[in-house]
């Protein structure tokens, strides 16, 4: 069975060793870590990816562009933020919100969760089949 591929997009960077460590050990892989838009725009352009882990404040600004291209070409994501839910963006309400701080334990966790119950969905399935033919 192929592996997750997961974008990690975190200004932070001992937050994103931990997570990306721990979201390893939960049989993911990390397919390219960032800190900025410039950079992560480029990483969903150029490579294949299945889930995004966003925090709302990059290096160079707000996400929001990085999650309007991730929800333009379906891949879903979270936001790993300090953000309250009404300090995002309106349009982004609906995108599943982990608090920081948090233990990565218990976000690769969430995420692992996540990424079950989307697999298991009749709309994900459909899509899924659908790519690969």
């Amino acid at each position: 069975m192929r592996k997750i591929r997961v974008l990690l997009a975190e200004k932070d960077d001992l937050v994103t060793t931990d997570l990306a460590v721990e979201l390893e050990n939960s049989g993911l892989t990390v397919s390219a870590m960032t800190s900025s838009c410039v950079s992560a725009l480029r990483v969903i352009d150029e490579n294949s990816l299945d889930f995004a882990l966003l925090n709302v404040e990059l290096q160079d600004g707000a996400s929001y562009p990085v999650a309007k291209r991730l929800k333009a070409l379906g891949i879903p994501f979270v936001f790993f933020t300090s953000f309250e839910k009404s300090e995002i963006d309106l349009e982004f309400h609906d995108v599943p919100r982990l608090a920081k701080p948090q233990d990565s334990r218990f976000v690769a966790d969430f995420v692992a969760g996540l990424l079950n119950s989307l697999a298991q969905s009749p709309a994900h399935s459909a899509k899924t089949k659908r790519s690969e033919h």
